[in-house]
């Protein structure tokens, strides 16, 4: 899976909240990683690995709108 700028996900332990990929860092750490803004909240984010949003127990990646 390839993670990429405006990609959705969701949480599995919160599916009704929505998080959009802003921006993804590559040169920073030497795991990639991405930093997400949950949908209608702008002033929220996360950053998370990379490796993180690819594991399916953690994160689903949503459809396209």
């Amino acid at each position: 899976m390839t993670v990429n700028i405006g990609d959705r996900y969701s949480k599995s332990d919160a599916p009704t909240m929505v998080w959009t990929v802003s921006r993804i860092l590559e040169k920073v750490a030497p795991v990639p990683h991405a930093i997400l803004i949950v949908e209608g909240l702008s002033g929220r984010q996360i950053t998370l690995s990379v490796p993180a949003l690819e594991t399916a127990s953690m994160y689903t990646k949503l459809k396209a709108q």
